[in-house]
C-alpha cells in the first residue's frame, strides 16, 4: 500500500509511521478529496483510537501494554495502622489507562523484592466480608478512585501495576502523532478512516463497501475482513510447536 515517507525507525517492526503520512492515501481513498486534509487527520485519529481501544483487538496491540508506577503499600500486623485502600492515581499513570485492562502484581519478598505474584480481582462487598486481620494481600477490588487490597497489608509490600495504555495522540501536533502499532494495521487504520469520511459524508453506499472491505461478510462467513485477517498475532508468534515423530511403519504384507 503506498503511504508517505515513515516518519522513524520501530527496530521490532522496521519503520513507524505518523498520522500525517496517512493523510493522502485517505484522500486518495476517497475520491481525492485534497480539501479535506485537515479532516482526514481526524479521520485517522478517530480510526487508530477506535482500532486500538476495541476489546477484541487487545491482544494483538502489545506495544501499548505498560508498567505503572511502583507503589508500596503500608503495612502493619496491627489492623488499626495496615493502609487498605490507596488512591488511583498513586498505582495507575494519569491520562493513560484503557478501560478494563488493569492487572496488578505482588512482590512477595519485601524488602527484596525478588519474587512476584498476580492478585486476583475481587469485589469491594466480597473484600467487606473477610475477617478485617492483615495478612499477605490475594486480591485487590475497585472502590471509586481507590484500589483496596484483601486482606489488608501485614508488611510493606512493593506493587506494580500493568495495562493497556490508550493510544497517545499528541493533540498540539495531530499529524505528528506516531503510529505505535505494526505496520501490518496501517491498512486497516486507512480503511477505517475512509469508513469515516464516507459516513461523514452521507455516502453510504460507499461506507458499507468499506464496512465489508473491514469486517467481511455476513452472508459469506468464510470471507473474513481485514482486521479478522491480522488478529491472533500471539497465537500466531507459536508457531514454532515441538512434535513427537511419529514413524510409519510398512507392513510386509502390504502392496506397492
Amino acid at each position: 500500500m503506498p503511504v508517505g515517507s515513515p516518519s522513524g525507525a520501530q527496530p521490532q517492526f522496521g519503520t513507524q509511521f505518523a498520522i500525517g503520512d496517512l493523510v493522502n492515501e485517505v484522500l486518495l481513498r476517497c475520491g481525492n478529496r485534497t480539501t479535506d486534509a485537515a479532516r482526514a487527520s481526524i479521520w485517522i485519529r478517530d480510526a487508530l483510537l477506535e482500532i486500538t481501544a476495541d476489546v477484541d483487538l487487545r491482544d494483538e496491540f502489545d506495544e501499548l501494554e505498560i508498567y505503572g508506577t511502583p507503589f508500596c503499600l503500608t503495612g502493619s500486623i496491627s489492623a488499626a495502622a495496615s493502609v487498605q485502600e490507596y488512591a488511583f492515581a498513586n498505582i495507575v499513570p494519569s491520562g493513560s489507562y484503557n478501560m478494563s485492562t488493569l492487572d496488578i502484581m505482588l512482590f512477595t519478598d519485601p524488602p527484596t523484592n525478588s519474587n512476584r505474584i498476580r492478585l486476583n480481582t475481587t469485589s469491594y462487598q466480597d473484600a467487606d466480608r473477610i475477617n478485617p486481620f492483615p495478612g499477605q494481600p490475594t486480591k485487590w477490588y475497585r472502590f471509586n478512585d481507590l484500589i483496596g487490597f484483601s486482606p489488608t497489608p501485614d508488611k510493606n509490600y512493593k506493587i506494580i501495576s500493568r495495562l493497556y495504555q490508550m493510544h497517545p495522540i499528541n493533540d498540539g501536533n495531530l499529524n505528528a502523532t506516531i503510529i505505535l502499532i505494526a505496520r501490518d494495521w496501517i491498512e486497516v487504520i486507512v480503511y477505517a478512516a475512509v469508513l469515516r469520511a464516507f459516513i461523514e459524508t452521507e455516502e453510504y453506499e460507499k461506507a458499507q463497501g468499506v464496512r465489508t472491505l473491514l469486517y467481511g461478510d455476513p452472508k459469506y462467513p468464510e470471507r473474513v475482513g481485514l482486521i479478522e485477517a491480522r488478529k491472533k498475532r500471539r497465537m500466531r508468534e507459536n508457531w514454532r510447536r515441538q512434535g513427537a515423530l511419529r514413524p510409519t511403519i510398512r507392513r510386509y504384507g502390504s502392496r506397492g
